[in-house]
């Protein structure tokens, strides 16, 4: 067996609370109440078992992530280390959602950030910059920093980049896949920030929500079947989400709710902005969208990786750097975690095969340590 070093994924969005069903809006409304004691810990033991050793999350209720996080710590309960935003900052969502905070004027957005980081969040997370005012996305940011936390922000419209860019986020998530390329505004300021810093990270999740992996997820319903994406899930939960991802993919095979163009064109336009913010000195950020259609705990990780060496052309390599010491010196935990080198916490998986000459390889660990204590 070929050792690998850590795995360090820096997944995100609500990795530990959706559990790859598709309709966040019910599954919120339907199983907060077990979120702390069955899937938040399901969740955190099917990415450890697939070989995570690692997890950003950054978007879940403050109490039960951090009450998951502190167990994982103690060893009480299996789990990935966790580095935590607790509920994404935004304005006019559900006043009663449970993964996002809602903010109102630059006051109280200072104010909810400094609180989020006295609960004991790692990051902080916007979503929807777009409604924010440029005054309460700076107030955000400069809280943030501070104290001593980096900012992570989606990217999914032009005019949340152009908020995030002037207010000095450190982490874009996502693609937009409505327009062809990002426009030379947003090129120029992106140059600009490059060139004056501070660094500008992308994790890109680029089979996040199906795009580059839409038409496979269509075409192999199989990996509904596997039984490592519901490890610790009460039958009852397990079938709900094979249920929902099954209608999402449609009986006949076809993606329902997609975007409006073809796969060939969502294809080439995450491949060409992949491209841009590669050529403009973005650092690129490995993750994935575990919790979203298609992006299911066991299999997200290595499926992204695949993607980034298959579809993107990467280097095997780069890819796997980029999953550890890369995305442990995002984070912040380069000096603990990241490679296997004296000093560092032992984190190590062992796959069968050479995941540099074949990638997917890496899709099933044989052996997962995690802090010098083996859990498989």
């Amino acid at each position: 067996m070929m050792k690998s070093p850590r795995l360090f994924a820096a997944a995100f969005a609500v990795m530990a609370s959706v559990a790859g069903h598709p309709d966040v809006r019910y599954w919120f409304d339907t199983y907060t109440p077990q979120f702390e004691n069955v899937i938040m810990p399901a969740s955190a033991e099917q990415m450890l078992m697939a070989g995570v050793t690692t997890v950003r999350d950054l978007a879940a209720p403050p109490r039960e992530i951090i009450a998951v996080r502190q167990r994982i710590a103690d060893g009480t309960i299996p789990g990935p280390t966790l580095y935590v935003a607790g509920p994404a900052l935004t304005k006019g969502a559900n006043p009663n959602a449970v993964h996002t905070l809602n903010v109102s004027g630059a006051g109280d957005a200072r104010a909810k950030t400094r609180q989020l980081i006295e609960q004991g969040v790692d990051w902080i997370k916007i979503i929807n910059a777009d409604q924010l005012t440029a005054d309460e996305m700076k107030a955000i940011v400069d809280e943030a920093h501070a104290r001593g936390r980096k900012v992570a922000a989606h990217a999914f419209s032009e005019a949340e980049i152009r908020q995030g860019l002037l207010a000095g986020v450190d982490d874009f998530q996502h693609l937009r896949t409505q327009t062809p390329e990002y426009p030379a505004d947003i090129v120029a300021m992106i140059r600009e920030r490059v060139k004056t810093g501070p660094p500008l990270y992308w994790t890109i999740t680029a089979g996040g929500n199906g795009q580059l992996n839409a038409a496979y997820l269509a075409s192999n319903p199989e990996f509904l079947k596997d039984p490592a994406n519901f490890i610790g899930l009460p039958k009852s939960i397990a079938d709900d989400v094979r249920r929902a991802i099954a209608a999402r993919t449609g009986a006949d095979g076809g993606r329902r709710g997609g975007p409006t163009q073809s796969q060939d064109e969502t294809n080439a336009i995450v491949k060409r902005k992949i491209a841009q913010i590669r050529d403009l000195g973005v650092e690129i950020v490995f993750g994935t969208d575990v919790g979203s259609w298609g992006e299911v705990t066991g299999q997200a990780t290595w499926m992204e990786a695949d993607l980034w060496v298959r579809e993107l052309g990467m280097d095997p390599m780069t890819v796997i750097r980029k999953m550890t010491l890369d995305a442990a010196r995002v984070v912040g935990a380069s000096r603990e975690s990241g490679s296997v080198t004296e000093g560092k916490f032992a984190d190590v998986i062992a796959v069968r095969g050479d995941p540099l000459r074949h990638m997917d390889s890496l899709r099933e660990a044989k052996v997962v340590i995690r802090h010098g204590r083996r859990y498989k």
